[in-house]
């Protein structure tokens, strides 16, 4: 399906972000291999794997009827299964998160809203994973993280044989040292990573949630299309400055896009119609962003080779 017809499908027909499933290309990498699953202390457990790449998706079962304190120890058992799963496969390098928030803006506990909740989870279960904070710069795995409306928190994993080349934003600040205002402790994540032979297209560099942020600051704020230009020129920049030579958005091969309103889709589809090659495969996705003046937020793979 080229881009242009897949932008002319109609809405109903549009993959629903309750879905919660990694984009399709990283569930291809594995469509051939049996699933194993299992349920540890109301945590389901599933598992794919060969000898180039393993899947490990984990949903913690009604952690949104969790305070902050049992969210946050949630979100820290649920990647320290994710590395338990990885250690008996021979592919168990992260490359790629996907991390799906219940109601990613509402308020626990002093100021933190649960994305800043998740946040510390995440971030403590790293520094175990890492050996400390001061290791997390080049070894963290590039991330997305949305809200849904559901009760669950979901948290994909995408793993290889090698370990990939953390890229970041010269645009931006790395997420891991945004300043206090974004939450007691950061973000932890790369802005994308570089694999060679992971994917069937060769060496590429899969680019995660990336969205208006200059340094560490929202910018065009409720603006969509300066939103939407601000987060092509930081998917321009990341794959740049990953080597891609040429005009860098013509390189992406997937992209996934998510927006928080309905009524934005129309245009949205325009913008990326106009935006990236004919060969890419688009997928929108209707989802809370990370912050509430967001309006847009695009992922994807882009070729290296």
């Amino acid at each position: 399906m080229s881009m242009s017809q897949a932008l002319s499908i109609a809405p109903s027909a549009w993959k629903p972000a309750d879905e919660l499933l990694p984009p399709h290309w990283a569930s291809e990498l594995l469509a051939d291999v049996r699933a194993s699953q299992q349920t540890i202390d109301g945590t389901l457990l599933v598992t794919r794997a060969n000898d180039h790449a393993t899947l490990v998706s984990v949903r913690a079962i009604g952690a949104a009827d969790l305070d902050a304190a049992a969210f946050e120890r949630i979100t820290v058992q649920t990647y320290k299964l994710i590395r338990r799963a990885l250690s008996t496969h021979p592919a168990n390098i992260p490359v790629r998160f996907w991390n799906y928030i219940p109601s990613i803006h509402h308020a626990m506990d002093g100021d933190r809203d649960r994305y800043m909740v998740f946040n510390a989870g995440r971030f403590k279960a790293f520094c175990e994973w890492f050996g400390g904070s001061d290791q997390l710069s080049g070894r963290v795995a590039t991330a997305s993280g949305v809200g849904h409306t559901g009760r669950d928190l979901v948290v994909h994993c995408l793993a290889a044989t090698a370990a990939g080349k953390a890229i970041e934003n010269p645009r931006q600040i790395p997420a891991f040292r945004y300043s206090k205002r974004y939450g007691p402790l950061p973000p932890c994540f790369a802005r994308a990573t570089i694999v060679n032979d992971l994917l069937p297209t060769g060496r590429s560099v899969l680019v995660g949630g990336t969205a208006s942020i200059a340094g560490e600051q929202t910018v065009h704020r409720n603006q969509l299309a300066g939103q939407f230009r601000e987060t092509l020129a930081n998917l321009a920049s990341l794959v740049t400055a990953a080597g891609a030579s040429g005009n860098p958005l013509a390189a992406f091969s997937e992209v996934r896009i998510y927006h928080p309103r309905k009524r934005d889709a129309a245009m949205i589809l325009k913008l990326a119609a106009d935006a990236f090659p004919k060969t890419a495969r688009p997928q929108l996705m209707l989802a809370d962003l990370c912050r509430s003046e967001l309006l847009v937020e695009i992922e994807g793979v882009a070729r290296l080779s």
